[in-house]
């Protein structure tokens, strides 16, 4: 259960990843504002990563909504990976690595040369406490 959980953590994280959302915790209202009606434990809405994103990085009101749109197709395509019960566990983890990158470079192609660098320190980041975080489930208990 716990890669099951890495990839949904993976794909919902998208940008904000950990990082952020241990920066800037989710907000109060968080509760009602859940994309889709559904919510991963503990991962921040699309709405709550765009906020993020957007003090993060300075977004303005055009890549704000371009943001949230891309944000939530991926969301959506990573909730059909999950619960197609017909794909392994490898091709849903293979998939899911492709949404990230396909919805890493769409937001990055929607940046400034000045956002750029910030946003690539922030996958960064996401990606070292990923993989942090993928290396501790394998530790022995």
């Amino acid at each position: 259960m716990k890669p099951m959980r890495l990839i949904i953590l993976f794909a919902a994280c998208l940008f904000t990843m950990a990082a952020i959302a241990q920066q800037n915790p989710p907000s109060q209202e968080n509760g009602d504002h859940k994309h889709g009606g559904q919510m991963h434990q503990g991962m921040p809405s699309v709405d709550d990563h765009v906020k993020d994103l957007t003090t993060k990085l300075n977004l303005t009101p055009d890549q704000q909504t371009k943001m949230k749109a891309i944000l939530e197709d991926t969301h959506q395509q990573a909730d059909s990976v999950m619960k197609d019960q017909s794909m392994s566990k490898e091709d849903k983890q293979a998939k899911m690595k492709e949404l990230h990158e396909s919805a890493k470079t769409k937001a990055r192609d929607i940046l400034t040369d000045d956002q750029k660098p910030k946003f690539d320190a922030m996958m960064k980041d996401m990606e070292a406490q990923m993989h942090s975080r993928h290396d501790g489930d394998k530790a022995p208990k």
